[in-house]
């Protein structure tokens, strides 16, 4: 079945409202819920906020249910050139961890870059950046012509000051930050599952102005995005 995760109950407010014959089903000691929207079977779950919580729980999900795709939703927050505004919609075609390196008195050195010994024998390669182009992406960029896509960073810590905010956006090329997808990205990755990703805007970054938040906003966009691909989810 298909697995919608969010980090927070927040994010599926609303796909729970649809969900058709409703179960809950154990995962570890949460618990998730699974049932039909527009016909389509789905299991809805929630991560808890950061990568370590999405990791933990995707990983419990993948070993221990039938998962054909996994598609991430959610709130995020738009880099200043990105054109994005709160309300907006945000399609990942990458993930990118962000803060995942050094910090130098100069710059910011990725992990990869890093001269790490590896073995591939016994620990996976390791990656900054995982690509999330797919049929599966094409097709919902088709039902989805308004979302703008492109590449999303993911953090430990949120850019809530303008100099951190440019720096990101610089290095990275990225249009959305959020402090999951990257994980999620990975561990999909590792089972070979397909990922879709999509965030609706919550905030600019580079400040931490509630007055310039709206989570409400931002998670409703990525449910009702969510409610309209699963109108036209392709047969498996």
């Amino acid at each position: 079945m298909l697995l919608i995760i969010a980090a927070v109950p927040l994010e599926t407010k609303l796909l729970r409202r649809q969900l058709l014959s409703p179960q809950t089903v154990p995962v570890g000691p949460r618990q998730a819920f699974s049932g039909k929207i527009n016909n389509q079977p789905v299991l809805i779950a929630h991560s808890g906020v950061g990568q370590t919580a999405m990791a933990l729980q995707l990983t419990r999900l993948a070993e221990n249910h039938p998962l054909s795709s996994v598609l991430l939703c959610g709130c995020g927050g738009c880099y200043p050139g990105s054109g994005l505004k709160i309300g907006d919609l945000a399609l990942a075609n990458e993930e990118i961890y962000g803060d995942l390196g050094v910090a130098t008195a100069n710059r910011f050195i990725p992990l990869d870059q890093l001269d790490i010994p590896q073995d591939s024998q016994l620990m996976p390669p390791l990656q900054q950046s995982y690509p999330l182009q797919s049929q599966l992406g094409d097709w919902a960029r088709s039902i989805l012509p308004e979302a703008v896509c492109g590449p999303f960073v993911t953090v430990n810590c949120g850019s809530g000051q303008q100099l951190l905010s440019e720096e990101l956006e610089q290095r990275t090329g990225g249009i959305c930050e959020n402090m999951e997808g990257a994980a999620a990205a990975q561990v999909c990755a590792e089972y070979h599952l397909p990922l879709l990703e999509l965030r609706g805007i919550s905030n600019p970054t580079g400040t931490h102005n509630p007055q310039q938040w709206d989570i409400v906003k931002g998670a409703e966009t990525a449910q009702l995005a969510v409610l309209e691909l699963l109108t036209h989810w392709p047969e498996q």
